[in-house]
């Protein structure tokens, strides 16, 4: 019997984690011999990479990269990438395809056609309502959507809204609730860690609030500048990650001693540093459904960390700080956030903090690893 699987995401395979941990859990299993991971190569990343002797990751190189970033152009080399990777593998029989994004799923699809493979739609957003899209992108992305959807085998997506929205919007019935939560290992977790307070010598009596991920505007960067550049200096903020904000963040860093940026660390070592700080922020703009549905993973990493935290009141994740007490919703207005911070006490903190540590038991990687293998397995019998 044939045990390989493709996982197709059109990105560069840098920090996609989620795909990591689900081929970790499927290879582990045993239901699968051989994954492979099909991305996008850039300048200065491996084409081959073996994460270990079962996952092997391949990064499409295309003669067209070099080409204009106009539409037609975009829309050739996304031809080549399909190509490329159906003509690797039409002659291989592949059980399984799981398609990471909407940009996935046609090559999916047309494995399913020509190879009889069994295809898995794992979005790890609302695919067709997150933000920066055009009016022309998202027409075009809604009818892909809706007539690829009923061909695919399973769904997959991050939170219990999502799915509600999938399974309403389309009248599926095979949708599952997989969420991108880290692995929680009882031993590190409970280990203390001062690394951050360290670095930025913060003392006992000031607090240490973190932002980690994307640092770009959709993620309310320059509102917390705002407020931070005008707080009381014992309430520091260290910004970690990367985007298209980062030069912005360096210069407050330049000129306010509370405000500090961290580079992005690698997974592995990312739980140690985030439970250094007292406080996380999760922000979002109100700007399209996929904020208001999904959950952002930094959520579960703080959660996990111990880490009370600030999340805008629009979100699932306010409803998660509502349930379990473990920390703040604000409004994503520079002024409410100001009056928060300055308001928040350190006892609050650690009331909020054993909150956290309360719920996190909840969450894990290990409990949402079962719900993978369990629906892989009613699809495989």
């Amino acid at each position: 019997m044939n045990n390989t699987a493709l996982h197709l995401y059109l990105s560069n395979f840098q920090h996609e984690t989620r795909i990591q941990k689900e081929t970790k859990s499927l290879i582990e299993s045993g239901l699968f011999d051989k994954i492979f991971i099909v991305a996008l190569w850039e300048d200065g990343l491996e084409e081959h990479e073996n994460l270990d002797d079962k996952r092997e990751v391949w990064r499409v190189t295309l003669k067209t990269a070099a080409w204009p970033e106009n539409t037609f152009c975009k829309i050739i080399k996304y031809t080549e990438w399909m190509l490329k990777i159906f003509f690797r593998f039409k002659n291989e029989s592949i059980k399984f395809v799981n398609c990471h994004n909407l940009s996935s799923l046609p090559i999916g699809i047309l494995f399913k056609v020509f190879s009889k493979s069994k295809v898995v739609y794992d979005t790890h957003e609302l695919e067709t309502e997150k933000a920066g899209w055009s009016k022309v992108r998202w027409i075009m992305g809604k009818m892909l959507e809706r007539g690829l959807i009923y061909k695919t085998d399973m769904v997959f997506v991050v939170s219990d809204a999502i799915c509600q929205w999938y399974r309403e919007k389309y009248s599926l019935g095979q949708v599952y609730v997989v969420r991108n939560i880290p692995y929680s290992n009882k031993d590190d977790r409970d280990k203390p860690s001062d690394i951050l307070k360290r670095e930025y010598q913060i003392q006992n009596d000031e607090l240490l609030f973190i932002y980690q991920g994307l640092i770009n505007e959709a993620r309310c960067i320059e509102i917390l500048l705002d407020a931070f550049s005008r707080v009381d200096r014992k309430k520091h903020i260290v910004f970690m990650g990367y985007g298209s904000l980062e030069e912005t963040v360096k210069e407050y860093e330049k000129k306010f001693s509370n405000i500090h940026f961290h580079p992005s660390v690698k997974s592995d070592v990312l739980l140690s540093y985030t439970k250094s700080a007292d406080i996380g922020f999760h922000l979002l703009e109100n700007s399209c459904l996929n904020h208001k549905l999904g959950v952002g993973n930094k959520i579960y990493e703080y959660i996990l960390s111990g880490l009370p935290f600030i999340e805008s009141d629009f979100t699932e994740g306010a409803k998660i700080v509502d349930k379990y007490d473990c920390g703040w919703s604000v409004l994503n207005d520079a002024e409410a956030i100001l009056e928060l911070v300055e308001n928040i006490s350190k006892e609050e903190v650690e009331e909020k903090k054993r909150n956290a540590l309360n719920c996190r038991d909840n969450f894990s990687w290990q409990k949402e690893e079962q719900k993978l293998l369990k629906a892989y397995r009613n699809l495989n019998n």
